[in-house]
């Protein structure tokens, strides 16, 4: 892999020397390959017109600095000119690519420089990285150095690299997210003396990548991430053909890794499938209905097919008649007692015998006419393990839950109280809610939902504000006071809508419910 060369605009000090500018050179050596997990070392050395950014330790001053020779080779000189009143400096830092530090950003203290290194920062203005077929993307795979006595900067690795061999041809793009406390991009604040990220300023636990001309089946790509925070948790893989189909890998054997700068992590082949996914909701009749359909659609496949339909199990108040390319039809008796269900089972048959499957439930109101309804709960137990239910029973999977940080009632230092009472069970832990909006849900298409909730602050001298989200939207915005439980009270949301709950300071979240109306 060959450093390239960068095209910058830095507001920098350029290498021609000038009245007040007195010239200076460096001999600088690349890391001699990447320290690895899974796979052998990558080499990499310098190329024709590479530059490095050369910062003077006291005044902060950031010079451009140009391969004079040594190309083609893992260690070159670097030339250029520097400032007569840095012409005494004893320690000099070294950044690769030419970027600017960010200086709005930057704390000297600890020799710490805020780095703005292109698309490693996750904004509005930039979504992705651009890979690199058998290699990384310069531009993102930054490098740091510190000087010694007689001039030479050797240079280390700032990011780790995730090494994937793409699965599929057309793949547009891929989005890498961990639920851990791991974060991998960002504006990385790196503390050169030691080459450790010292702290990543708009932090994401998730990476996106896309490839001009698109990935290659069978290639080998290393995509560069930040190694700031603890360990990864699951990792889950999307990858997103031109096409639009989808498809998604989770693993957990990242669990319990923190990344390192500059190991390679082999994420091998993933077994990735791009079948087809039946896209279905649940149907609710009134009791005097004696007819209906189940809408369904098929995505992730844009070829022909056959889908079919049965009941699971022998009903006497349901029977399933035509299937059209959009729906199932049925006929039923009308309800004279309690509400009651059936469960249908979508098949999806193509390419010949391949097959998806779907189960779909048909659920008739009561002869009084009262909505049947689901209720949905999350909440922390006291053994700090994740717990979901439906209408009062373990096993729900309504929410989406990312990260790991579980936190603990304290009244000397946490929430001021050491436990909290809702609904009249009593709560010593709380969902932390962070930066990456770790936990999610999707409302029914069909059903009224609504949503209740219980949180509250974490410190006295941090914010505490909870905020439920769609999109970038505040449904709620609520302030908190530390010892103070904090209850939304009963909103209504928006049918088949995604929301998201997110913070600004420190906020634990304690209990959520969810009910639908059918």
């Amino acid at each position: 892999m060959v450093l390239a060369l960068i095209a910058t605009s830095c507001n920098k000090n350029a290498a021609p020397e000038a009245p007040g500018f007195i010239t200076k050179t460096f001999s600088v050596t690349a890391p001699e390959g990447t320290r690895t997990e899974l796979s052998g070392p990558t080499s990499v050395v310098w190329s024709e017109g590479d530059e490095i950014n050369i910062i003077a330790k006291t005044s902060g001053n950031q010079y451009t600095f140009t391969i004079k020779s040594g190309a083609g080779t893992a260690s070159a000189k670097f030339e250029g000119s520097i400032a007569e009143t840095d012409k005494d400096e004893t320690e000099f830092y070294a950044l690769y690519p030419n970027v600017p530090i960010r200086i709005e950003e930057t704390n000297d203290k600890g020799n710490r420089w805020a780095l703005d290194l292109g698309q490693l920062v996750i904004d509005e203005a930039i979504s992705s990285q651009q890979a690199v077929k058998e290699g990384f993307p310069v531009t993102q795979a930054y490098m740091t150095a510190v000087a010694d006595e007689e001039g030479n900067l050797a240079f280390r690795h700032g990011a780790a690299y995730f090494k994937i061999k793409m699965p599929a041809d057309d793949i547009s793009s891929i989005h890498f997210q961990v639920d851990g406390g791991a974060r991998l991009g960002g504006r990385p604040i790196y503390q050169m003396s030691d080459g450790s990220t010292f702290q990543v300023n708009g932090a994401k636990n998730y990476m996106d990548f896309t490839c001009e001309g698109g990935f290659e089946k069978d290639a080998v790509y290393y995509l560069p991430v930040l190694t700031k925070g603890s360990n990864c948790g699951n990792l889950s893989i999307t990858f997103n053909l031109s096409t639009g189909v989808q498809a998604q890998v989770s693993t957990a054997a990242f669990a319990k890794v923190t990344l390192v700068s500059g190991r390679i992590y082999d994420l091998g082949c993933p077994p990735a499938s791009f079948d087809p996914v039946i896209v279905a909701d649940n149907v609710t009749i009134d009791a005097t209905a004696t007819s209906g359909s189940i809408a369904y659609e098929i995505s992730n496949y844009f070829g022909t097919g056959t889908m079919t339909a049965e009941l699971k199990e022998p009903c006497d108040w349901l029977t399933l008649g035509e299937v059209s390319e959009d729906a199932v039809y049925f006929t039923c008796s009308t309800n004279t007692g309690s509400a009651r269900s059936a469960s249908v089972i979508l098949t999806y048959t193509y390419e010949g015998a391949k097959t998806v499957t779907k189960e779909i439930e048909v659920l008739q109101s009561d002869s009084s006419g009262a909505a049947a309804t689901h209720t949905y709960a999350f909440y922390i137990d006291d053994e700090k393990n994740t717990v979901q239910t439906k209408d009062g029973e373990p096993g729900g999977t309504y929410f989406t839950v990312t990260g790991t940080s579980i936190l603990s009632c304290s009244a000397s230092g946490y929430f001021a109280v050491d436990s909290f009472t809702i609904k009249g069970k009593t709560y010593s832990n709380a969902k932390k809610i962070d930066g990456s909006n770790n936990i999610s849900f999707t409302t029914s298409s069909t059903a009224t939902t609504t949503i209740q909730f219980w949180a509250a602050k974490r410190q006295e001298d941090k914010d505490g504000i909870i905020k439920l989200q769609k999109g970038s939207s505040n449904i709620v915005n609520a302030t908190m006071t530390l010892g103070t439980i904090y209850d939304s009270g009963i909103v209504t949301l928006e049918k088949g809508t995604e929301y998201k709950f997110n913070k600004t300071g420190e906020v634990g979240l304690f209990y959520v419910e969810v009910i639908e109306e059918l």
